[in-house]
């Protein structure tokens, strides 16, 4: 018997909390409602963003009220993809209208193809959409008229395309050009490694001209020497009454000699090499 009372009060506490629930509900919609009578955009949308965050309640015709509060409250651009997420709607009625919408803010922002495009479509869903067929009739007329202004807008977003095009080329070519530089400053320690080389190179080059250079006068020195002392044999060798022949027989001798005692004597190293290194 308790376990029952228990049961019959348990269920008055979920009956009321749901009624009290359901009343909360109806409370918003009403105000949803009332502020989008009353052309107060601001509250209209706040209310019936509301009914979809805290009741979950997404259906197209509260779908369709927001968008019109967007709209009229200069929400354009949310106004739009709200329109857009009615495009799909199994209500063809709601999908009409919600087309039609937001053709009108298309052309408004002179989007004259998209505008005319969504005129159509709003057709396509309802034929007996009056609003949508004025719509595409007069701005189908008025572009006949006034070429120039679809021409423009073609222009226009033509230029918008090549615009977005420069812009992601300019990327990528910053990109590519950053990346060359790092490679360029890998190239220029290169180039002053290479050319540190070559100046080492030319250095080394030129202290051995010097060296060389020395070499030759020195040799140019003991040169000068041996022709004097040869003079003076040669005078020694005119005392002794010698033939010219055996003259220059002692001479050529004693030149052959010298040279070969000079030559030997310069290959001589001056130092004791280190050990495991080769004798240049």
């Amino acid at each position: 018997m308790m376990t029952s009372i228990r049961v019959f009060f348990l269920s008055i506490l979920m009956i009321t909390s749901n009624w009290n629930e359901v009343g909360k509900r109806n409370a918003a919609i009403k105000a949803a409602t009332k502020s989008y009578e009353e052309t107060d955009y601001e509250a209209s949308i706040t209310n019936h963003l509301r009914l979809v965050s805290e009741y979950n309640l997404t259906t197209p015709n509260v779908t369709y009220n927001l968008a019109l509060s967007q709209h009229y409250g200069g929400q354009l651009e949310q106004a739009g993809l709200t329109y857009q997420s009615l495009y799909q709607s199994p209500d063809k009625n709601i999908a009409s209208f919600a087309y039609n919408q937001n053709g009108v803010i298309l052309g408004g922002e002179k989007k004259y193809d998209e505008a005319l495009e969504a005129f159509k479509m709003s057709l396509i869903n309802n034929p007996t959409n009056e609003s949508a067929r004025y719509n595409y009739e007069l701005l189908s007329r008025w572009l006949e008229k006034n070429p120039e202004q679809q021409e423009q807008q073609q222009q226009d977003q033509q230029d918008k395309e090549d615009q977005e095009k420069q812009e992601e080329q300019d990327k990528q070519d910053q990109k590519s050009e950053e990346k060359k530089d790092g490679e360029g400053e890998e190239e220029t320690k290169e180039d002053e490694a290479s050319e540190s080389q070559k100046k080492e190179d030319k250095e080394g080059e030129k202290s051995q001209e010097e060296k060389d250079s020395e070499e030759a006068s020195d040799i140019e020195s003991d040169l000068s020497d041996r022709e004097k002392a040869l003079e003076k044999v040669k005078e020694k060798l005119q005392e002794m009454n010698l033939s010219p022949e055996q003259a220059a027989q002692i001479l050529e001798a004693m030149n052959a000699a010298e040279l070969r005692y000079i030559q030997q004597n310069k290959k001589k190293p001056t130092k004791k090499p280190q050990r495991g290194l080769p004798e240049w």
